[in-house]
């Protein structure tokens, strides 16, 4: 029989002396490696500010837009908000174009109604929208070719959205709602450049300490700091990939996949759009980050070949994820926006209607209209035929004639009347009437479009000059008074603002405070103490307590 081990003996602890000595010993090491690091980085900034060294380190910045819209004449702002986590942000709610949580009317409810084909749309301010964007057009239609409200459109896209919003969108705010389509329309803002040249993936952590205001005071105060500085300029040379695309190809097509993977999980059908491509020249100038950021990612230095190496890049992306997933399909945006502006440049629109905007990426509602008709025939392949018949109906173009008309695109609207008296065999007295009231506003509406600010007239007096003429033909129009302020602001001549405004007539109260408020600033920025006076009276006489007009009057009454 084999003899047993016995178990070691345990070492008896150490006396409660020698513990105390150790931890005395660690505890002064720690301290004495404390002060001699405090030390050295006391020298060194020390050190650093004798010598007069500065640097301001590259700071990722939290930007989210403000989405702006035009009603007729009128501009528009909706706010956004951030809405972690994550980098995302979303549109203020009840609005005139928002619904209760922030996406675009009309709202619908939560739980889908059975029969309901839901289509989420999602995507950056070309499908956002501004007054009638293409996924209201869309939907429109489709309800119009199946003759009952049987379609309905979620569009939960936002401005400056690239696919890394759009991905904690779906998953979210879209994919809890229940579409039966997804339709994804990207690739702009993905292959631009932030201001900051950082990608968007890089901002999620920093939304959560977004207006932190207990740590703005101390974060100043280390900003403060040379070896802040220092260490700053040392992480900029080793971060040689700066600066960055927003949303880099390799990303943007692990971005698609992994929606198209959710949708896939969702049961939902999925679409998506390639790249259209603007034909319109000179394209817009890049800052030299951009323009930096584009050579580290191998792309041309000529604009026009960066151009489309950039839309070669991101439609390949597209092409090869839809081709992947026996769910998703691919809606070829670019074909159809390069024939609509093939169609313009055989005279078909006539000069004054444009497709691309000025930024070479937007456009304009008649181009949003025309590829809407082509999604809804894609969307539903078994009302493509009565969607076509639609769109090649008299009342169809009178409806869009009416409905330009209203919104002052006047050249648009009249390009539909003529549409309509045309397919209707020549006459049509309702068309025909349309037709006439577009013309009457053409002198209007091209001043209007040059004057306002991001107009085609760049140069300050004319502009004024443009929208002063507007105000003699409508002189109760806000939406020209207010452009007349806002060129004034944005151009550093607010002081002109008074004078050009003056003969503005207002239609009701709130014009006239609104007004007069703009007036107001324009005097006080001028320094014209006696018209500010007078002015602020005028606001008082409407809003008794409005806080900028009483304090001009209690400091020209000396308190």
């Amino acid at each position: 029989m084999k003899k047993q081990r016995s178990a070691p003996t345990p070492a008896p602890p150490a006396p409660p002396a020698a513990r105390a000595s150790r931890t005395a010993y660690f505890a002064k090491r720690i301290a004495l490696a404390a002060v001699v690091t405090l030390a050295f980085f006391g020298a060194l900034e020390g050190a650093l500010r004798a010598i007069g060294f500065r640097h301001t380190p590259r700071q990722k910045l939290l930007w989210k837009p403000t989405v702006a819209g035009f009603t007729g004449t009128y501009e528009y702002y909706i706010q956004t908000s951030f809405a972690p986590p994550g980098y995302l942000w979303i549109s203020e709610p009840n609005t005139l174009h928002t619904d209760r949580y922030g996406f675009r009317k009309p709202e619908i409810p939560f739980q889908k109604e059975p029969g309901k084909y839901r289509v989420a749309f999602l995507g950056g301010s070309t499908t956002h929208g501004a007054n009638r964007p293409y996924p209201e057009r869309t939907i429109r239609l489709l309800n119009a070719a199946a003759g009952v409200n049987r379609y309905e459109m979620l569009n939960i896209a936002c401005s400056s959205y690239s696919t890394h919003q759009s991905v904690m969108a779906l998953e979210r705010w879209g994919l809890p709602r229940k579409p039966d389509l997804v339709i994804i329309y990207h690739g702009w803002n993905d292959a631009n450049v932030a201001d900051d040249g950082y990608a968007d993936h890089e901002k999620d952590i920093l939304v959560p300490l977004h207006g932190a205001g207990d740590g703005a005071p101390r974060a100043r105060r280390v900003a403060a700091l040379r070896g802040y500085h220092l260490l700053g300029l040392l992480l900029e040379r080793l971060d040689v990939r700066w600066p960055r695309i927003r949303v880099a190809p390799d990303r943007f097509e692990r971005n698609l996949e992994h929606m198209a993977r959710m949708t896939r999980d969702a049961h939902a059908r999925t679409m998506i759009f390639t790249r259209p491509s603007s034909q319109r020249r000179p394209l817009p100038a890049i800052s030299d980050t951009a323009a930096l950021a584009y050579r580290k990612a191998g792309f041309p230095a000529e604009p026009e070949a960066r151009y489309a190496a950039l839309h070669r890049a991101y439609v390949d992306i597209q092409q090869r994820v839809a081709a992947r997933h026996l769910h998703a399909e691919l809606f070829d945006a670019y074909r159809v926006l390069e024939e609509i502006q093939a169609r313009k440049a055989a005279g078909e629109f006539g000069d004054a209607i444009d497709i691309f905007m000025r930024d070479a990426i937007h456009i304009f509602e008649f181009a949003e209209e025309l590829l809407a008709v082509e999604l809804a025939c894609a969307i539903a392949p078994d009302l493509a035929e009565r969607v076509r018949a639609i769109a090649a109906s008299a009342d169809y173009h009178l409806a869009l004639a009416r409905e330009f008309l209203v919104d002052d695109q006047v050249f648009e609207a009249a390009w539909h009347a003529r549409e309509a008296i045309r397919l209707a065999g020549g006459a049509h007295p309702e068309a025909e009437e349309t037709l006439r009231r577009a013309e009457a506003n053409y002198a209007f509406v091209r001043l209007f479009r040059e004057g306002r600010w991001g107009g085609t007239d760049d140069d300050f007096d004319s502009k004024i000059r443009k929208l002063q003429q507007c105000l003699a033909i409508r002189p109760s129009d806000f939406g020209v008074c207010l452009q007349i302020f806002r060129v004034c602001i944005y151009m550093q001549r607010i002081e002109h603002a008074a004078a050009a405004m003056a003969s503005f007539v207002p239609a009701n109260t709130n014009d006239a405070y609104q007004w007069l408020s703009f007036t107001l600033q324009s005097h006080a920025a001028a320094r014209r103490w006696q018209e500010a006076g007078n002015t602020a009276l005028e606001i008082l006489k409407i809003r008794p307590n409005d806080p900028q007009a009483l304090q001009v009057v209690r400091a020209l009454r000396g308190g």
